[in-house]
């Protein structure tokens, strides 16, 4: 049973890419007998809004993805499972950036995650400056299911093929990854949150699956997909959905834990500003969150 709670909310500047520019980053943390945790479904991608996720938790029911992620991350601090304990000797894995804009890119990383297909005839120019900008540095293209196959094409074809990583679902129509396939390494997203989807499990070329453990549910359910991944042969790359530092910070303990080795897509921190640095060192209980303000669960 939840011991209490505290809700805030995160001003985001700019706007997150979601759910036509969220300004505002509503998220909760909940604390049951000394055990943290945080839950916050994103608008534009969870069904659920946080005051529901909130009450699932705290019912027991877990119908939801985030209050599913959350009692998993509950149960693995009250089991002291070896990722949630201190341990001096942690480190953070590497990171992808994020550009959604036009800012630039932090030069400490070598890979840079780039929101493409929302303003399609200016995605080359931006892509070519910020390679220049950034000269080694590698790409992921991720166009959110917004391009046609030409479009892309066309974007890839302009790229040195030796700087994209990988392009991420970009295409209004799935069923033709596998033709983008042919021509550059494909990740999936949408299609491993969409139980009606196809993994495009017999298609040949380089597929990367890049999952958003909040999204999927629990740590047993996030396991079962990297398994899943595993057995095809395919690299995972663990992704947020805008979390605080806090969560960030569980998804790199994660992402060790299972020896996930390319860059991961929780490179988001420097969003939450004035918050504490992403820490993967110390106790999940002790790690050091804002002021918050505190209530009981009634």
């Amino acid at each position: 049973m939840i011991t209490r709670f505290a809700r805030l909310s995160v001003p985001m500047d700019p706007p997150l890419p979601v759910a036509g520019g969220l300004s505002q980053r509503q998220l909760a943390f909940v604390d049951v007998d000394g055990c943290v945790a945080e839950v916050s479904p994103l608008p534009g991608l969870h069904q659920e809004s946080l005051s529901e996720a909130l009450n699932d938790l705290a019912a027991g029911t877990l119908h939801t993805p985030s209050a599913r992620f959350a009692e998993s991350v509950l149960r693995a601090q009250r089991h002291g499972e070896h990722w949630t304990q201190r341990d001096a000797s942690r480190t953070l894995p590497a990171m992808n950036a994020l550009v959604v804009a036009n800012e630039t890119a932090p030069d400490a990383h070598t890979v840079i995650k780039v929101k493409i297909g929302r303003d399609p005839s200016r995605d080359v120019p931006r892509l070519l400056s910020l390679l220049d900008r950034s000269p080694h540095c590698r790409l992921r293209l991720d166009g959110n299911r917004l391009l046609s196959l030409e479009q892309v094409l066309d974007v890839v074809s302009a790229l040195p093929r030796d700087r994209i990583e990988y392009v991420e679902e970009p295409l209004v129509d799935p069923a033709q990854l596998p033709d983008l396939a042919k021509v550059v390494p494909v990740a999936l997203d949408e299609s491993l949150h969409d139980p009606l989807a196809s993994r495009h499990e017999d298609e040949p070329g380089e597929w990367v699956h890049v999952m958003k453990p909040t999204q999927l549910g629990s740590l047993e359910e996030l396991a079962d997909e990297i398994s899943g991944a595993e057995k095809l042969r395919r690299d995972v790359v663990l992704t947020s959905c805008f979390e605080s530092p806090w969560t960030l910070g569980v998804l790199c303990r994660v992402a060790q834990h299972y020896g996930l080795h390319r860059a991961q897509g929780l490179g988001t921190a420097n969003l939450y500003e004035a918050w504490p640095d992403i820490d993967v060192s110390a106790s999940l209980p002790e790690i050091e969150l804002p002021e918050l303000d505190w209530q009981p669960w009634i």
